[in-house]
């Protein structure tokens, strides 16, 4: 009995030294209740430091260097090393330092949790948030995101969005693409077959919410139709669906239906649907 109650002293010392605070992490961070970290072991690794799960546009399993968001938000901070056989294997914030530039433009909250954006951020704003593994001297312990401050409308576009139906053509078969994607810079990429990253052609768009007046100007892809005309009219539906009239995206090269003709022709307006959660 004497040797047990010796052993489990041993154990309880033990236990206690491997929970004593490490003296890099802030009073705040170790407060009442909260479990020590060990920020050092996470200076081990050689894998890339990333932000990442802060857009609900990009997927969370993989790096941000750059997100779209609107003036008065408070996005959270996912931060973490990125290996691209075994994903990202998170950091804990409490581990980083975050400096926001303009400071002026945005703010780490109290917590460190998530950035705050300002409510007088203007559309266009280019806010940087640098995030640094404590301690560390390595470029590795590195991270950079760039956050685009855009107006409330343009924000509920950016995003991939699946073909879903076809309206005021019956009878006409249309061969509309079957995936579009809208980015922040009036980038868009077009595709019919859907597939991990491909894409059929890609270049800028034009769109005016007002008017509803819209353009597509290509620039580059694998399989460039001759034939795209897309200067019609686009209406957001919601934030779930976008109605295209006077729209042709172009006659793909292979797989196209023996007798299809252009919507636009047709007088057929393409209906897409949004997908993943949506805007922030």
């Amino acid at each position: 009995m004497a040797a047990f109650r010796l052993v489990s002293a041993g154990f309880v010392l033990l236990l206690a030294s491997c929970a004593t605070i490490r003296s890099d992490v802030s009073a705040q961070d170790a407060g009442a209740g909260a479990v020590a970290i060990d920020c050092a072991s996470y200076h081990r690794s050689d894998a890339p430091l990333v932000f990442h799960a802060m857009d609900a546009n990009i997927p969370p399993s993989l790096p941000a260097s750059r997100i779209v968001t609107g003036a008065g938000v408070s996005i959270p901070i996912s931060v973490g090393h990125f290996d691209p056989r075994r994903g990202i294997e998170p950091v804990p914030v409490q581990c980083m330092d975050f400096e926001v530039s303009p400071s002026d433009a945005g703010r780490i909250s109290q917590d460190r949790l998530s950035i705050e954006i300002g409510d007088d951020a203007r559309p266009g704003s280019d806010i940087q948030l640098t995030g640094n593994l404590r301690a560390s001297r390595e470029s590795s312990g590195s991270a950079t995101l760039r956050i685009v401050v855009i107006d409330h409308i343009t924000r509920q576009l950016i995003g991939s969005w699946s073909f879903d139906a076809v309206r005021g053509c019956d009878g006409a078969q249309v061969d509309p693409p079957l995936e579009i994607r809208f980015e922040a810079d009036n980038g868009l990429s077009v595709t019919w077959t859907p597939f991990g990253r491909y894409w059929d052609y890609w270049g800028r768009y034009e769109w005016s919410p007002d008017s509803g007046a819209f353009s597509v100007t290509p620039t580059g892809g694998n399989q460039i139709p001759s034939d795209i005309s897309v200067n019609g009219e686009m209406v957001l539906e919601g934030d779930r669906h976008l109605a295209l009239s006077g729209a042709h995206f172009g006659s793909r090269t292979q797989g196209a239906g023996p007798s299809s003709v252009s919507a636009a022709e047709a007088g057929c307006t393409l209906v897409f649907r949004r997908q993943g959660a949506g805007p922030q």
